[in-house]
């Protein structure tokens, strides 16, 4: 054996005897233990911020989207200051603040730079430790707006601006919204104009000053602002009611046909339905563009809308936007005014609980398309096409089975309104709003029946909404508020009525309003005249009642419903379909081929999947569907009730 050889078995001898010994050795090694978390946040109190905060804006950089942002605040020598960044914000349902656009932060006590930290665990907090001798701090740092779509919302371009102050405001921890004064003031680009609830101090230029609000008061306020603006009187019967326009250009601010007149009467049909207000003014905001937002926000105070460029110009041709304003306004007494308790904080890094979402959103949906009919801004078809949708969507909706709605309204905090790839079976929040639509629809129709048409659900939001006349103080409820008030107006079961519909989970959708309201769901191979004309604006093609999927004008596959035929035989968003029955594929040649099931026929879709080409039989012989709501004969018209005006 040579040296080197000898020397290597020692070695492996070595190894050999001493790796028991490591083996024990590390059975007493100490396990891990958790690190100490750090101190916790001061919780909010309801006791006041000492002193007033300056919070003052530079808006002009609106090409690119910074806002460029100092904010003086009156500190404690010796003490510790923790800031927040908003995370919760009223009507969005999660925490959806953008803290990822907050940059540049660095903080001055006059040309001193103070140091900060952020919170290890609520990483939206800032804290930052007061010299000895310091009464005031300057927080100087920059909100770096989106300036394209796939990056976030979009809420400033070379022509217009959406500023909303949750995005531009750090606020002290330890207090409620309501007990923390803003002065808060903006340098807007040359020449703009703009609108706010929040009262003008002083305009010097473009330099404007608005009054101290409370912190909940300014985030409830934001400005709309731009080159070409237009704002026009709805009421001013008790309160102003404005509507308020910015477009790309001067020539895209005249309103349609329709539109004044509508929305004003959007407002008497409000102020009819609830007998009541609850804001000093109100600012329907809408900015006209493409590219623009997607921005909406309800207030208390105003509703942001973001439209595209030409809605104006297609107005008659988009029933969707005709109904967009109405839902932000009638948030203001559901869901600003009386908020349920559970989503009602005291600041707005506490967070949410949804359970009433189905309220919040449902209710305020089912009004929303109630008073647009009203209003005379839908037709009666134009709302009926409104419900037939909701309908179909949800008798083909098989997340039902398994998930009820009371878990659905967690999804604004579960998904964070992530695309989902099966949506039907997932469902998501926007179901709250459906769902909880054709419930309330439910509610009316049960109403008018048990009380031979002398009572209805409009006596229920006079009763809910009603109450307090004026006040902007928010009012709170819960689940048996809601049953009290309904028992006292039709005295039923609501307790079970509600829990059967949100607990439980079902097959079958919610489809007691429709039937009780004198109509029935069927099904035709004509579609709607709104489907019609959606698929004329879209190009796209809808098969979602027949074959379980949509496509783009050219074949490419937009959606797969979950346990449809499309599902079935492996189709998946992204495909192209290029065959139908062996000749290129053509929207009209499919839907042709689609009708022939009916009689009997096959249906074979060949399509290509990435660099792979499939061709299977389709396991389908429905024909082609489209939903309708069919009056029934002899049975009272109360959903045409329902939509006819108030005098």
């Amino acid at each position: 054996m040579t040296r080197v050889s000898l020397a290597v078995a020692v070695a492996l001898w070595a190894f050999s005897t001493a790796a028991p010994a490591q083996v024990r050795d590390a059975r007493s090694w100490p396990l891990p233990q958790a690190a100490p978390m750090p101190p916790p946040i001061e919780a909010p109190r309801d006791t006041p911020f000492p002193g007033t905060l300056r919070l003052h804006v530079d808006a002009t950089d609106t090409a690119r989207g910074i806002f460029r942002i100092t904010e003086s605040i009156p500190v404690v020598p010796g003490r510790r200051l923790t800031l927040y960044f908003p995370q919760w914000l009223p009507g969005d349902h999660g925490p959806t603040g953008q803290l990822d656009a907050l940059a540049g932060l660095k903080f001055q006590a006059g040309k001193r730079v103070v140091a900060w930290t952020r919170d290890a665990v609520q990483v939206a907090a800032f804290h930052v430790d007061i010299p000895a001798g310091v009464t005031s701090i300057d927080a100087h740092y920059q909100f770096l707006g989106a300036t394209e779509q796939r990056v976030g919302p979009v809420l400033a371009t070379s022509t217009m601006l959406d500023l909303q102050w949750h995005n531009l405001v750090l606020y002290p921890a330890g207090h409620y919204a309501r007990r923390i004064t803003y002065a808060p003031s903006v340098k807007l680009p040359s020449g703009w104009a703009f609108a706010s609830p929040l009262k003008v101090a002083s305009r010097v230029g473009d330099e404007v000053r608005f009054e101290p609000v409370a912190l909940d008061t300014l985030v409830d306020s934001p400005v709309i602002a731009g080159r070409a603006f237009k704002r026009i009187l709805l009421s001013d019967d008790p309160v102003p009611v404005h509507v308020d326009i910015v477009a790309e250009e001067t020539t895209g601010l005249e309103p349609p046909p329709g539109f004044v007149q509508g929305h004003q009467q959007l407002v008497r049909q409000a102020y009819r339905l609830f007998g009541s207000q609850h804001y000093d003014r109100y600012d329907l905001m809408l900015w006209l563009a493409d590219g623009f937002g997607p921005s909406y926000f309800e207030h208390h105070r105003a509703g942001e809308n973001a439209l595209p460029a030409d809605s104006f110009t297609t107005w008659q041709d988009r029933p969707e936007n005709r109904s967009r304003l109405a839902h932000g306004f009638v948030h203001s007494w559901n869901g600003l005014f009386r908020r349920p308790a559970e989503m009602w904080t005291p600041d707005f890094n506490t967070p949410e609980r949804d359970s009433l979402l189905w309220v919040f959103e449902g209710l305020t949906s089912y009004w929303q398309h109630v008073l647009t009919a009203r209003a005379g801004l839908w037709t009666r078809e134009d709302a009926l096409n409104e419900w037939t949708a909701t309908a179909a969507a949800l008798a083909g909706r098989p997340g039902r089975s398994w998930r009820p709605l009371r878990d659905v309204t967690n999804d604004a905090i579960v998904q964070r309104r992530k695309a989902l790839s099966w949506k039907g079976w997932q469902r998501d929040m926007f179901d709250a709003y459906s769902e909880g639509e054709l419930i309330w629809l439910e509610a009316d129709t049960l109403i008018r029946e048990r009380s031979g048409g002398r009572k209805s659900l409009d006596d229920f939001a006079r009763a809910f909404f009603g109450v307090r006349d004026g006040s902007q103080v928010t009012m709170t409820y819960t689940l048996e508020d809601i049953v009290t008030t309904l028992d006292g107006i039709a005295p039923y079961d609501w307790s079970g009525f509600f829990r059967s519909r949100i607990e439980e989970t079902r097959d079958d959708a919610p489809l007691g309003g429709i039937t009780r309201g004198g109509y029935t769901l069927v099904w035709s191979e004509e579609p709607t005249g709104s489907v019609q004309r959606a698929e004329v604006a879209s190009g796209n093609v809808e098969l979602g009642h027949s074959l379980g999927m949509a496509l783009a004008r050219d074949g490419k596959v937009l959606r797969v419903d979950w346990d449809g035929p499309a599902f079935q035989v492996g189709l998946l968003p992204g495909a192209v379909v290029t065959d139908v029955n062996g000749a290129p594929y053509a929207a009209q040649r499919l839907k042709d081929a689609l009708k022939a099931t009916a009689r009997g026929e096959s249906l074979r879709l060949s399509w290509r999947q990435g660099s792979a080409t499939r061709s299977a039989p389709i396991p389908w012989h429905g024909g082609l569907r489209y939903p309708r709501l069919r009056r029934v004969e002899g049975t009272p018209a109360l959903l045409d009730d329902i939509l006819k005006p108030r005098d």
